[in-house]
């Protein structure tokens, strides 16, 4: 990373890292703005949102589940102001990490980078154990092949840990095939349902999904809890800053690929949610919310057993796009904290082709080791409920904390201005602030009740690390700023 001291970019070429530096450095100047939309873009898996999201959100907000999407999309935009921001000042692999590393020091730097790398984790590990599970039952429902969904996901994740390892164009190409795929599918099942009239008994389409008196009994508390699975279908939004180290004119081009996927998603998810729910039928929005597939359910009224057929496919790839997403994103944030000396320093060493080999079969091996067991006990489709609704408690938290840091970072670095630095960035924590207090209080009933505490023992995990590390290798900490400045 290179700044002036007024913060303004020094160049708009990334230097190459020192020679001394080459095991530590990924493949320069490879990528462009497109692929930072489109990592984006598979991080948050657009079709196996709707698939595996809609349905909480109609528990919690029925008929306002697309007002909740509308009050995120601001949120979203505000959000990428942000990174876009920092992304013009500090190019790194460790995205959100390595802002807020720069902002608030090596000592909070350490428990966010902790923190943040168990998200990605968490999120990878549940998106492979849902694609397992999904895939397995279609192969056994549509052609009697019974194979068990853990041996699938065994395999997803080796395919997907082998790309890593091999490059990251190569990664690329696929998640490009997997989400314009899915995409395409439902969006024009949705399309399909506008231009047929919906089914919501002569009432035709109606505004009552785009206001709060749509949610019925739950109120704001419940679109509140449905805008935390709207973030959610919105979580692995700022993936693309991971590539940073490996974009051309990074400090020009991360921005403009955040920006773009901040005007699509939200867009698609408004249209896609506002016509499920009318291609559901109005008056059945309760069913809606108690439905374990109401996407499954609308292509079948749609389009028969063939286009159900379809559909599923689409969200299976799209399971399996996002999922390959996060792998990507965790696997740069695993490969900075190990070239930050917060993990063993051999995490953080590229291979000869300059990609983060041993961080990718770090991050596979955890996947494995985080999803199957649980998927396991509680099924692979339960998964996704549990860890989604904890995956977006972490990031409601790291996005507020990296809204705030921009305040922060702009003002110290000399290049803050009012709005677009100060008052911008706080509208953002305060509007994600809303769905992560309705999440924590009261607290969720059943095994939901726990899940917040699983974060906060998490972070003290951390915190615990931290204080270990300050006593043994007292240097690890004075050195992780200095470190991630070379970048």
């Amino acid at each position: 990373m290179t700044h002036q001291s007024n913060g303004q970019p020094a160049d708009t070429q990334q230097a190459a890292p020192p020679a001394d530096l080459g095991r530590l450095s990924l493949q320069r100047n490879s990528l462009g703005w497109r692929h930072v939309t489109l990592l984006s873009l598979a991080g948050c898996g657009p079709a196996a949102s709707v698939a595996l999201n809609l349905q909480f959100m109609g528990q919690f907000a029925g008929l306002a589940l697309v007002f909740a999407f509308l009050l995120v999309w601001p949120a979203i935009l505000l959000f990428m102001n942000s990174l876009a921001e920092f992304s013009r000042h500090i190019q790194s692999a460790g995205g959100l990490y390595a802002y807020n590393l720069r902002t608030w020091g090596a000592k909070f730097g350490f428990v966010y980078g902790w923190t943040f790398m168990g998200a990605y984790m968490v999120l990878a590990a549940a998106g492979f154990a849902v694609f397992g599970g999904w895939l397995s039952e279609w192969l056994g429902s549509q052609f009697s092949i019974f194979i068990p969904w853990w041996l699938l996901t065994v395999v997803a994740l080796g395919a997907v840990t082998a790309l890593s390892m091999f490059g990251i164009t190569e990664s690329m190409r696929t998640s490009l095939i997997l989400v314009g795929a899915s995409v395409a599918v439902i969006l024009v099942l949705a399309i399909w349902i506008v231009f047929t009239g919906g089914d919501s008994e002569g009432a035709g389409f109606t505004g009552q999904p785009l206001v709060p008196a749509g949610a019925g009994s739950l109120g704001w508390a419940g679109i509140g809890l449905a805008m935390t699975y709207g973030v959610l279908s919105h979580a692995g939004i700022e993936e693309g800053t991971t590539l940073s180290e490996e974009v051309r004119d990074a400090d020009r081009n991360v921005s403009r690929g955040l920006w773009a996927v901040a005007i699509i998603l939200p867009a698609f998810y408004i249209f896609v949610s506002y016509a499920m729910v009318h291609g559901y039928g109005i008056a059945r929005i309760e069913e809606f919310g108690q439905d374990p597939a109401p996407l499954q359910t609308v292509a079948l009224h749609y389009w028969g057993e063939f286009g159900l057929g379809v559909v599923v496919i689409a969200a299976i790839i799209s399971i399996l796009g996002f999922s390959q997403a996060g792998f990507l994103a965790g696997t740069r944030v695993l490969f900075t904290l190990g070239r930050d000396h917060i993990l063993p320093k051999w995490v953080g060493h590229s291979s000869k082709r300059h990609t983060p080999a041993n961080a990718s079969l770090v991050m596979g091996i955890v996947c494995v080791v985080l999803g199957i067991p649980l998927g396991l006990i509680v099924g692979p489709f339960n998964v996704w409920g549990y860890f989604g609704f904890l995956v977006g408690i972490f990031f409601l938290v790291s996005y507020i904390i990296t809204n705030v840091a921009l305040i922060v970072f702009a003002k110290r670095e000399g290049f803050f201005k009012p709005i677009r630095h100060g008052l911008l960035p706080g509208l953002a924590a305060v509007i994600f602030a809303y769905p992560l207090y309705s999440s924590l209080w009261p607290i969720p009933p059943g095994e939901y009740g726990v899940l917040p505490f699983v974060y906060v023992g998490w972070v003290l995990v951390g915190v615990i690390l931290l204080v270990v590390t300050m006593k043994r290798r007292p240097k690890v900490l004075e050195r992780m700023l200095e470190d991630e400045s070379k970048w």
